[in-house]
Protein backbone atom coordinates (compact mmCIF):
# COMPACT_ATOMS: atom_id res chain seq x y z
CA UNK A 1 0.00 0.00 0.00
CA UNK A 2 1.07 3.55 -0.95
CA UNK A 3 0.97 6.13 1.20
CA UNK A 4 0.87 9.88 0.80
CA UNK A 5 4.23 11.36 0.83
CA UNK A 6 4.78 13.65 4.33
CA UNK A 7 4.30 17.79 4.19
CA UNK A 8 8.35 17.98 4.07
CA UNK A 9 8.71 15.73 1.70
CA UNK A 10 6.08 17.23 -0.79
CA UNK A 11 7.87 20.49 -0.39
CA UNK A 12 11.68 19.43 -1.35
CA UNK A 13 9.53 17.39 -4.43
CA UNK A 14 8.49 20.77 -5.09
CA UNK A 15 11.79 22.68 -4.66
CA UNK A 16 13.03 19.95 -7.42
CA UNK A 17 10.70 20.00 -9.62
CA UNK A 18 10.06 24.21 -9.67
CA UNK A 19 13.12 25.83 -9.59
CA UNK A 20 12.01 29.44 -9.15
CA UNK A 21 9.94 28.66 -6.16
CA UNK A 22 13.51 26.71 -4.27
CA UNK A 23 15.49 29.78 -4.84
CA UNK A 24 13.37 32.35 -3.89
CA UNK A 25 11.58 30.90 -1.31
CA UNK A 26 14.62 31.11 1.97
CA UNK A 27 15.37 34.79 0.80
CA UNK A 28 12.09 36.01 1.58
CA UNK A 29 12.07 34.29 4.82
CA UNK A 30 15.30 36.13 5.59
CA UNK A 31 13.69 39.88 4.05
CA UNK A 32 10.74 39.22 6.97
CA UNK A 33 13.17 38.99 9.61
CA UNK A 34 14.71 41.84 8.81
CA UNK A 35 11.47 43.95 8.90
CA UNK A 36 10.76 43.15 12.25
CA UNK A 37 10.70 46.37 14.47
CA UNK A 38 12.39 46.54 17.64
CA UNK A 39 10.21 46.71 20.87
CA UNK A 40 11.41 50.76 21.43
CA UNK A 41 10.38 51.64 17.77
CA UNK A 42 6.59 50.17 18.09
CA UNK A 43 6.19 51.98 21.32
CA UNK A 44 7.65 55.15 19.80
CA UNK A 45 5.05 54.56 16.53
CA UNK A 46 2.36 54.02 19.39
CA UNK A 47 3.39 57.22 21.11
CA UNK A 48 3.37 59.44 18.40
CA UNK A 49 -0.12 58.28 16.98
CA UNK A 50 -1.57 58.88 20.42
CA UNK A 51 -0.19 62.38 20.31
CA UNK A 52 -1.73 62.83 17.05
CA UNK A 53 -4.80 61.76 18.06
CA UNK A 54 -5.13 63.82 21.10
CA UNK A 55 -4.42 66.68 19.03
CA UNK A 56 -7.25 66.41 16.63
CA UNK A 57 -9.58 65.43 19.00
CA UNK A 58 -8.66 68.76 20.65
CA UNK A 59 -9.30 70.57 17.81
CA UNK A 60 -12.56 68.76 16.92
CA UNK A 61 -13.92 69.86 19.94
CA UNK A 62 -12.63 73.11 19.78
CA UNK A 63 -13.93 73.47 16.45
CA UNK A 64 -16.78 72.41 17.80
CA UNK A 65 -17.58 74.58 20.73
CA UNK A 66 -16.05 77.44 18.29
CA UNK A 67 -18.70 76.82 16.33
CA UNK A 68 -21.77 75.84 18.28
CA UNK A 69 -24.87 78.57 18.03
CA UNK A 70 -26.83 79.63 21.16
CA UNK A 71 -30.27 81.07 20.65
CA UNK A 72 -30.95 84.66 21.87
CA UNK A 73 -34.63 85.73 22.48
CA UNK A 74 -35.71 89.16 22.36
CA UNK A 75 -39.17 91.23 23.33
CA UNK A 76 -39.16 94.38 20.83
CA UNK A 77 -42.00 97.40 20.30
CA UNK A 78 -42.08 99.29 17.74
CA UNK A 79 -43.98 102.35 16.99
CA UNK A 80 -45.44 102.82 13.00
CA UNK A 81 -48.26 104.74 11.43
CA UNK A 82 -50.82 103.83 8.40
CA UNK A 83 -53.12 104.62 6.21
CA UNK A 84 -55.06 101.87 7.46
CA UNK A 85 -57.55 101.95 10.65
CA UNK A 86 -56.40 100.28 13.60
CA UNK A 87 -59.44 98.11 13.64
CA UNK A 88 -58.68 96.69 9.86
CA UNK A 89 -55.69 94.58 11.27
CA UNK A 90 -55.99 94.55 15.16
CA UNK A 91 -57.59 91.20 15.23
CA UNK A 92 -54.95 88.54 15.44
CA UNK A 93 -55.41 85.75 12.18
CA UNK A 94 -57.19 88.96 9.84
CA UNK A 95 -56.09 88.81 6.26
CA UNK A 96 -55.01 92.39 7.43
CA UNK A 97 -52.92 91.56 10.35
CA UNK A 98 -51.30 89.12 8.57
CA UNK A 99 -50.20 91.58 5.80
CA UNK A 100 -49.42 94.21 8.20
CA UNK A 101 -47.29 91.47 10.34
CA UNK A 102 -45.56 90.43 6.69
CA UNK A 103 -44.84 94.17 5.84
CA UNK A 104 -43.28 94.70 9.15
CA UNK A 105 -41.09 91.85 9.55
CA UNK A 106 -39.48 92.06 6.27
CA UNK A 107 -38.70 95.49 7.05
CA UNK A 108 -37.12 94.12 10.27
CA UNK A 109 -35.59 91.66 8.28
CA UNK A 110 -34.28 93.74 5.72
CA UNK A 111 -32.64 95.97 8.41
CA UNK A 112 -30.46 93.26 9.90
CA UNK A 113 -29.40 91.65 6.58
CA UNK A 114 -27.83 94.73 6.11
CA UNK A 115 -26.17 94.86 9.08
CA UNK A 116 -22.87 93.06 10.75
CA UNK A 117 -25.96 90.19 12.10
CA UNK A 118 -26.77 89.51 8.86
CA UNK A 119 -25.90 85.83 9.97
CA UNK A 120 -26.68 85.89 13.25
CA UNK A 121 -30.48 86.87 12.78
CA UNK A 122 -32.95 84.22 12.59
CA UNK A 123 -36.01 85.75 12.48
CA UNK A 124 -38.62 88.07 13.56
CA UNK A 125 -42.24 87.41 14.32
CA UNK A 126 -45.14 90.09 15.74
CA UNK A 127 -47.34 88.99 18.31
CA UNK A 128 -49.83 91.72 18.39
CA UNK A 129 -50.39 95.31 17.82
CA UNK A 130 -51.97 97.34 20.40
CA UNK A 131 -53.19 100.87 19.90
CA UNK A 132 -51.39 104.38 20.96
CA UNK A 133 -52.87 108.04 21.01
CA UNK A 134 -50.32 108.74 17.89
CA UNK A 135 -50.18 105.18 15.92
CA UNK A 136 -49.70 101.55 16.59
CA UNK A 137 -47.37 99.69 18.71
CA UNK A 138 -45.98 96.56 17.01
CA UNK A 139 -45.36 93.64 19.67
CA UNK A 140 -42.72 91.25 18.14
CA UNK A 141 -40.03 88.71 18.76
CA UNK A 142 -36.85 88.64 17.82
CA UNK A 143 -34.37 85.73 17.11
CA UNK A 144 -30.71 85.17 16.97
CA UNK A 145 -28.46 82.08 17.10
CA UNK A 146 -24.75 83.80 18.35
CA UNK A 147 -21.60 81.59 18.52
CA UNK A 148 -21.64 79.57 22.37
CA UNK A 149 -18.02 81.66 22.94
CA UNK A 150 -19.97 85.49 22.43
CA UNK A 151 -19.77 87.76 24.88
CA UNK A 152 -23.90 88.51 25.68
CA UNK A 153 -23.06 91.68 26.86
CA UNK A 154 -21.73 92.58 23.73
CA UNK A 155 -24.34 91.01 21.89
CA UNK A 156 -27.07 92.70 23.36
CA UNK A 157 -25.42 96.45 22.79
CA UNK A 158 -25.37 95.55 18.99
CA UNK A 159 -28.62 94.59 18.75
CA UNK A 160 -29.76 97.55 21.08
CA UNK A 161 -27.76 99.49 17.91
CA UNK A 162 -28.46 97.94 14.85
CA UNK A 163 -32.20 98.35 14.62
CA UNK A 164 -32.80 101.32 15.29
CA UNK A 165 -29.89 102.70 12.95
CA UNK A 166 -31.10 100.67 10.33
CA UNK A 167 -34.88 101.31 10.27
CA UNK A 168 -34.48 104.61 9.05
CA UNK A 169 -33.95 103.34 5.63
CA UNK A 170 -37.02 101.88 5.57
CA UNK A 171 -39.35 102.58 3.26
CA UNK A 172 -43.38 102.15 3.87
CA UNK A 173 -46.14 101.79 4.33
CA UNK A 174 -46.44 101.16 7.01
CA UNK A 175 -44.03 104.17 8.00
CA UNK A 176 -42.23 103.27 11.41
CA UNK A 177 -40.34 105.46 13.89
CA UNK A 178 -37.05 103.50 15.03
CA UNK A 179 -36.21 106.10 17.50
CA UNK A 180 -39.40 104.27 19.50
CA UNK A 181 -37.93 100.83 19.17
CA UNK A 182 -37.40 99.05 22.29
CA UNK A 183 -35.66 95.70 23.10
CA UNK A 184 -35.47 93.47 25.61
CA UNK A 185 -33.64 90.23 25.74
CA UNK A 186 -36.11 87.10 27.56
CA UNK A 187 -35.75 83.64 28.17
CA UNK A 188 -36.88 80.55 26.36
CA UNK A 189 -39.94 80.05 28.79
CA UNK A 190 -40.52 83.57 28.00
CA UNK A 191 -40.38 83.42 24.13
CA UNK A 192 -42.53 80.10 24.54
CA UNK A 193 -45.39 81.82 26.32
CA UNK A 194 -45.34 84.83 23.89
CA UNK A 195 -45.96 81.70 21.19
CA UNK A 196 -48.40 79.88 22.87
CA UNK A 197 -50.61 82.63 23.07
CA UNK A 198 -50.67 82.89 19.23
CA UNK A 199 -53.02 81.69 17.45
CA UNK A 200 -52.01 78.97 14.70
CA UNK A 201 -48.00 78.69 16.08
CA UNK A 202 -46.13 75.04 16.14
CA UNK A 203 -43.45 73.25 16.82
CA UNK A 204 -40.84 73.21 13.56
CA UNK A 205 -41.35 70.04 12.31
CA UNK A 206 -40.45 69.43 8.00
CA UNK A 207 -43.50 67.24 7.55
CA UNK A 208 -42.76 64.89 5.23
CA UNK A 209 -45.96 63.13 3.22
CA UNK A 210 -47.19 60.47 3.88
CA UNK A 211 -49.67 57.68 1.97
CA UNK A 212 -52.34 58.62 4.34
CA UNK A 213 -54.04 58.14 7.60
CA UNK A 214 -54.78 54.85 6.78
CA UNK A 215 -51.15 54.03 7.01
CA UNK A 216 -49.64 57.43 7.76
CA UNK A 217 -47.68 59.10 9.79
CA UNK A 218 -47.52 59.24 13.89
CA UNK A 219 -47.00 63.10 15.63
CA UNK A 220 -44.39 64.33 17.58
CA UNK A 221 -45.83 66.61 20.86
CA UNK A 222 -46.73 69.85 20.13
CA UNK A 223 -46.89 69.67 16.56
CA UNK A 224 -50.40 69.98 15.98
CA UNK A 225 -51.35 71.40 19.33
CA UNK A 226 -54.97 71.86 18.63
CA UNK A 227 -56.01 68.92 18.23
CA UNK A 228 -58.37 66.95 20.45
CA UNK A 229 -60.20 64.27 21.24
CA UNK A 230 -64.23 63.81 21.79
CA UNK A 231 -64.70 60.80 24.13
CA UNK A 232 -68.04 59.62 24.98
CA UNK A 233 -68.18 57.59 28.63
CA UNK A 234 -64.45 57.25 28.03
CA UNK A 235 -64.26 55.89 24.58
CA UNK A 236 -62.56 57.65 21.72
CA UNK A 237 -65.57 59.10 18.99
CA UNK A 238 -64.57 62.07 17.32
CA UNK A 239 -61.87 64.28 16.90
CA UNK A 240 -62.45 68.50 17.76
CA UNK A 241 -60.12 71.55 17.33
CA UNK A 242 -59.38 73.83 20.21
CA UNK A 243 -59.65 77.65 18.86
CA UNK A 244 -59.53 79.36 22.21
CA UNK A 245 -59.51 78.33 25.65
CA UNK A 246 -62.53 77.11 26.19
CA UNK A 247 -64.17 76.39 22.92
CA UNK A 248 -63.90 73.45 20.52
CA UNK A 249 -64.91 73.26 16.79
CA UNK A 250 -66.38 70.35 15.29
CA UNK A 251 -68.97 67.66 13.24
CA UNK A 252 -72.57 67.77 14.42
CA UNK A 253 -72.53 64.46 13.57
CA UNK A 254 -70.93 63.57 16.74
CA UNK A 255 -73.40 65.05 18.85
CA UNK A 256 -76.21 63.51 16.81
CA UNK A 257 -77.64 60.79 19.12
CA UNK A 258 -74.53 61.79 22.28
CA UNK A 259 -76.03 65.22 23.57
CA UNK A 260 -75.86 64.53 27.20
CA UNK A 261 -72.72 67.01 28.32
CA UNK A 262 -71.94 64.89 31.50
CA UNK A 263 -70.97 61.72 29.48
CA UNK A 264 -68.72 63.60 27.35
CA UNK A 265 -64.71 63.84 27.91
CA UNK A 266 -61.87 65.77 25.99
CA UNK A 267 -58.38 65.01 25.92
CA UNK A 268 -55.47 67.01 24.79
CA UNK A 269 -51.94 65.87 23.39
CA UNK A 270 -50.93 63.44 21.04
CA UNK A 271 -51.84 60.29 23.32
CA UNK A 272 -55.68 59.80 24.11
CA UNK A 273 -54.17 57.79 27.08
CA UNK A 274 -52.35 59.38 28.70
CA UNK A 275 -53.44 62.98 27.71
CA UNK A 276 -52.00 66.03 28.31
CA UNK A 277 -54.90 67.86 29.81
CA UNK A 278 -58.30 66.75 30.07
CA UNK A 279 -61.68 68.56 30.50
CA UNK A 280 -65.43 67.98 30.70
CA UNK A 281 -68.03 69.76 28.15
CA UNK A 282 -70.28 72.16 29.64
CA UNK A 283 -72.95 72.88 26.63
CA UNK A 284 -73.06 71.99 23.23
CA UNK A 285 -74.37 73.84 20.32
CA UNK A 286 -75.25 71.86 17.04
CA UNK A 287 -75.70 74.14 13.60
CA UNK A 288 -79.46 75.06 13.28
CA UNK A 289 -80.19 73.57 9.93
CA UNK A 290 -78.17 70.45 9.93
CA UNK A 291 -80.57 67.22 9.46
CA UNK A 292 -79.13 63.44 9.62
CA UNK A 293 -78.94 62.34 7.31
CA UNK A 294 -78.03 65.34 4.81
CA UNK A 295 -74.14 65.95 5.22
CA UNK A 296 -74.58 69.62 4.78
CA UNK A 297 -74.20 72.15 8.20
CA UNK A 298 -72.21 69.52 9.73
CA UNK A 299 -70.40 71.73 12.36
CA UNK A 300 -70.84 72.10 15.95
CA UNK A 301 -69.52 74.10 19.01
CA UNK A 302 -68.60 72.93 22.03
CA UNK A 303 -67.89 74.66 24.99
CA UNK A 304 -64.80 73.46 27.91
CA UNK A 305 -65.95 73.18 31.75
CA UNK A 306 -63.15 75.53 32.75
CA UNK A 307 -60.20 76.94 30.15
CA UNK A 308 -57.36 74.97 29.17
CA UNK A 309 -53.54 77.04 29.95
CA UNK A 310 -51.90 77.32 26.75
CA UNK A 311 -48.78 75.29 26.33
CA UNK A 312 -46.13 73.99 23.84
CA UNK A 313 -47.85 70.74 23.44
CA UNK A 314 -51.65 72.80 23.89
CA UNK A 315 -52.83 75.80 22.41
CA UNK A 316 -55.28 77.28 19.76
CA UNK A 317 -55.21 77.35 15.96
CA UNK A 318 -56.31 80.51 14.23
CA UNK A 319 -59.70 80.86 12.80
CA UNK A 320 -60.16 82.29 8.64
CA UNK A 321 -61.94 85.08 7.86
CA UNK A 322 -65.24 84.37 6.11
CA UNK A 323 -63.56 85.98 2.70
CA UNK A 324 -60.01 84.01 3.18
CA UNK A 325 -59.43 81.56 0.36
CA UNK A 326 -57.61 78.52 0.39
CA UNK A 327 -55.96 77.57 -2.96
CA UNK A 328 -55.38 73.72 -4.23
CA UNK A 329 -51.24 75.15 -3.95
CA UNK A 330 -52.02 75.25 -0.33
CA UNK A 331 -50.17 72.54 1.67
CA UNK A 332 -53.05 70.83 3.73
CA UNK A 333 -53.04 68.27 6.85
CA UNK A 334 -55.81 66.11 8.51
CA UNK A 335 -54.60 64.66 11.67
CA UNK A 336 -56.26 62.42 14.21
CA UNK A 337 -57.02 59.42 15.71
CA UNK A 338 -59.13 57.68 13.43
CA UNK A 339 -58.95 54.02 12.14
CA UNK A 340 -55.81 53.39 10.16
CA UNK A 341 -58.22 51.13 7.12
CA UNK A 342 -61.95 51.06 6.72
CA UNK A 343 -64.12 50.14 9.35
CA UNK A 344 -61.05 49.31 11.41
CA UNK A 345 -60.94 50.68 15.49
CA UNK A 346 -59.22 54.23 16.85
CA UNK A 347 -55.86 54.52 17.88
CA UNK A 348 -54.42 55.84 20.62
CA UNK A 349 -51.43 57.69 18.92
CA UNK A 350 -52.49 61.03 16.89
CA UNK A 351 -51.89 60.38 13.14
CA UNK A 352 -51.54 63.03 10.09
CA UNK A 353 -51.31 62.83 6.44
CA UNK A 354 -50.87 65.67 3.70
CA UNK A 355 -53.64 66.28 1.34
CA UNK A 356 -54.29 68.03 -1.48
CA UNK A 357 -57.63 70.40 -1.93
CA UNK A 358 -59.56 69.56 -4.90
CA UNK A 359 -61.71 71.75 -6.26
CA UNK A 360 -65.64 71.54 -6.04
CA UNK A 361 -66.46 70.96 -9.34
CA UNK A 362 -63.81 68.35 -10.14
CA UNK A 363 -65.31 66.59 -6.69
CA UNK A 364 -68.59 67.03 -8.12
CA UNK A 365 -67.90 64.86 -11.27
CA UNK A 366 -70.14 61.77 -11.35
CA UNK A 367 -67.49 59.44 -10.87
CA UNK A 368 -66.63 61.05 -7.54
CA UNK A 369 -69.71 62.23 -5.16
CA UNK A 370 -72.21 63.51 -8.69
CA UNK A 371 -73.45 66.81 -7.35
CA UNK A 372 -73.04 65.83 -3.49
CA UNK A 373 -71.12 68.83 -2.87
CA UNK A 374 -72.26 72.04 -1.11
CA UNK A 375 -71.28 75.67 -1.17
CA UNK A 376 -70.81 74.58 2.42
CA UNK A 377 -68.39 71.34 1.62
CA UNK A 378 -64.89 70.93 0.46
CA UNK A 379 -62.76 67.99 -0.69
CA UNK A 380 -59.45 67.40 0.01
CA UNK A 381 -57.36 64.25 -0.51
CA UNK A 382 -56.17 62.44 -3.84
CA UNK A 383 -57.87 61.63 -6.42
CA UNK A 384 -55.87 58.22 -6.77
CA UNK A 385 -56.39 57.68 -3.31
CA UNK A 386 -53.70 56.42 -0.53
CA UNK A 387 -54.73 59.30 1.07
CA UNK A 388 -57.33 60.02 3.49
CA UNK A 389 -59.40 60.49 6.81
CA UNK A 390 -61.17 57.82 8.27
CA UNK A 391 -63.46 56.46 10.79
CA UNK A 392 -62.94 58.18 14.04
CA UNK A 393 -61.24 61.02 12.75
CA UNK A 394 -64.68 63.29 12.26
CA UNK A 395 -65.23 66.05 13.49
CA UNK A 396 -60.84 67.20 13.44
CA UNK A 397 -59.23 69.31 11.99
CA UNK A 398 -57.71 69.88 8.35
CA UNK A 399 -55.49 73.03 7.89
CA UNK A 400 -53.53 74.96 6.04
CA UNK A 401 -50.36 77.76 6.66
CA UNK A 402 -50.47 81.22 5.22
CA UNK A 403 -47.15 82.84 4.40
CA UNK A 404 -46.06 83.61 7.69
CA UNK A 405 -46.12 79.85 8.62
CA UNK A 406 -49.43 80.15 10.94
CA UNK A 407 -52.22 77.47 10.73
CA UNK A 408 -55.29 78.18 9.83
CA UNK A 409 -58.14 76.27 10.23
CA UNK A 410 -59.85 75.02 6.83
CA UNK A 411 -61.69 72.22 7.30
CA UNK A 412 -63.71 69.96 9.81
CA UNK A 413 -63.84 66.16 8.79
CA UNK A 414 -67.47 65.65 7.73
CA UNK A 415 -68.39 62.18 5.12
CA UNK A 416 -66.26 60.62 2.40
CA UNK A 417 -67.15 56.99 0.60
CA UNK A 418 -65.01 54.79 2.77
CA UNK A 419 -61.18 55.55 3.58
CA UNK A 420 -58.59 56.36 0.31
CA UNK A 421 -60.88 55.12 -2.61
CA UNK A 422 -59.70 56.47 -5.83
CA UNK A 423 -61.79 59.62 -6.91
CA UNK A 424 -63.54 59.34 -3.13
CA UNK A 425 -61.06 61.91 -1.93
CA UNK A 426 -62.20 63.50 2.06
CA UNK A 427 -65.06 65.80 1.92
CA UNK A 428 -64.76 68.25 4.99
CA UNK A 429 -67.39 71.13 6.48
CA UNK A 430 -65.73 74.66 5.09
CA UNK A 431 -65.52 76.46 7.87
CA UNK A 432 -65.56 80.19 5.99
CA UNK A 433 -68.78 79.34 4.89
CA UNK A 434 -69.71 79.56 8.82
CA UNK A 435 -67.26 81.96 10.60
CA UNK A 436 -70.21 84.29 11.23
CA UNK A 437 -72.22 81.32 13.15
CA UNK A 438 -68.96 80.39 14.81
CA UNK A 439 -68.90 84.04 16.15
CA UNK A 440 -72.72 84.14 17.10
CA UNK A 441 -72.39 81.21 19.42
CA UNK A 442 -68.35 81.30 20.72
CA UNK A 443 -68.18 85.14 20.02
CA UNK A 444 -64.59 84.49 18.63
Amino acid sequence: MEFPMSSRALCQGMMQTVKGTAVTRPAVVKNRKKTCLEPWVIGLITFISLIVLAVCIGLTVHYVRYNQRKTYNYYSTLSFTSNKLYGDFGREGSKNFTEMSQKIELMVKDAFHKSPLREEFIKSHIIRFSQEEHGVLAHMLLIFKFRSTEDPEAIDKVIQQVLPEKLQDAVGPPKLDPESVEIKKINKTETDNFLNNCCGTRRSKTASQSLRIVGGTQVEEGEWPWQASLQWDGIHRCGATLINSTWLVSAAHCFRTYKDTDRWTVSFGVTINPPKMKRRLRRIFVHEKYKYPSHDYDISVAELSSPVPYTNAVHRICLPDASHEFHPSNEMFVTGFGALQNDGSSQNHLWQVQVDLIDTQTCNEPQSYNGAITPRMLCAGSLKGKRDACQGDSGGPLVSADARDIWYLAGIVSWGDECAQPNKPGVYTRVTAFRDWIHSKTCI
